[in-house]
């Protein structure tokens, strides 16, 4: 098969990239020349900006893919230009998601009413009721591309899209090397440094999200873009549902650190330590894709996070985010109190 993918040159779109490559599909990737791209030898490069995508059509015709899979929606505006490129080129379009689209994840945001679940999610489950979960942080930014994000639209827009053979990817929180968001950071960083101990509100360390290695994430987008029975279908797509604590514990296991994890109740920390959301876990079921198209995870998931740990290591952060503040200070001041 023929796949354009747009947003290919990092992370997980790269990941995807190798993925179908390695199965032996021809590979395009649309991006802005703007990042250093390590692209397998034979992938086409496409010189375009997904937010200019008519501008890049006679590329597009050129290399006549037989899939189109946008990896970086943000709002309706791009769905709209895939969908207005892709039309007498191909009716076989896939767009990446995310499980912040379930109720769930607006729980978590603070933005929904209804009482706090504990529950597994699937392709089924509510969808949040309140759009654009982010632009209340941008209200003086109308021009932001946050202020119209939301990926609920975008999904709806493109499976009722007419004569488009659709398939929506939910995504987890991925891992894995290239990460942006380096969720494993903060344990890293502790670690290495040397602490012998690291403070955890009680409440974050039972909190329970959706993780995915990168690799496992990419090989399932995979199977979506050239397996037929995808057409018309939504998967998540995950490794597994781990809490905070247990997620702490296979990075202390991948760096063979000797310290211990101190969990105490909010109530006997200071504000800076104390969990600052709702607690609202986020718990996604995988089995729909698994069943359907026989995904299976080439890597195991401590692997990957063993992959993702070397690769945070030997590309520290400098200077540490304030997101990756440890609280030096408080966590020595709680340890000073219980050693009293």
């Amino acid at each position: 098969m023929h796949i354009l993918i747009i947003g290919g040159t990092h992370f997980i779109g790269l990941a995807l990239v190798n993925a179908l490559h390695h199965m032996g599909h021809q590979v395009a990737v649309l991006h802005r020349g703007q990042s250093n791209t390590d692209l397998p030898n034979g992938v086409q490069t496409i010189l375009g900006d997904m937010n200019h995508l008519a501008d890049s059509r006679d590329a597009i015709v050129q290399f006549a893919p037989d899939a189109i899979l946008h990896n970086v929606v943000i709002n309706t505006g791009h769905i709209q230009q895939l969908l207005d490129v892709a039309q007498g080129i191909t009716t076989r379009l896939i767009m990446t998601s995310s499980m912040d689209v379930y109720q769930d994840f607006g729980r978590v945001l603070g933005l929904e009413n209804s009482p706090i679940q504990d529950h597994i999610l699937t392709e089924d489950s509510p969808l949040r009721t309140v759009l654009y979960p982010y632009r209340r942080n941008f209200e003086d930014q109308p021009q932001h591309p946050y202020y119209n994000y939301d990926k609920i639209p975008c999904e709806q827009m493109l499976m009722n899209a007419p004569h488009i053979h659709a398939t929506v990817l939910r995504l987890p929180m991925v891992i894995g090397e290239r990460d942006k968001q380096r969720r494993l950071y903060y344990w890293v960083n502790q670690m290495q440094s040397g602490r012998k101990a690291i403070v955890i509100d009680e409440i974050s360390a039972q909190w329970r999200s959706t993780y995915g290695y990168v690799d496992n994430v990419a090989q399932a987008m995979a199977l979506a873009c050239v397996d037929e029975r995808a057409i018309g279908q939504i998967y998540n797509v995950a490794d597994g549902i781990f809490d905070t604590l247990s997620m702490a514990y296979k990075v202390k296991t991948a760096m063979n650190w000797d310290g211990r994890f101190v969990v105490l109740p909010s109530n006997q920390l200071p504000d800076v330590l104390r969990f600052d959301s709702v607690p609202q876990s986020l718990q996604v079921s995988s089995e729909k894709i698994e069943r359907e198209l026989g995904f299976t995870r080439r890597v195991p998931f401590d692997e990957g996070v063993a992959r993702t740990v070397a690769w945070d290591l030997a590309n520290p952060l400098d200077p540490l985010p304030p997101q990756f503040n440890p609280q030096y200070e408080a966590q020595d001041a709680v340890l000073s109190r219980l050693n009293d």
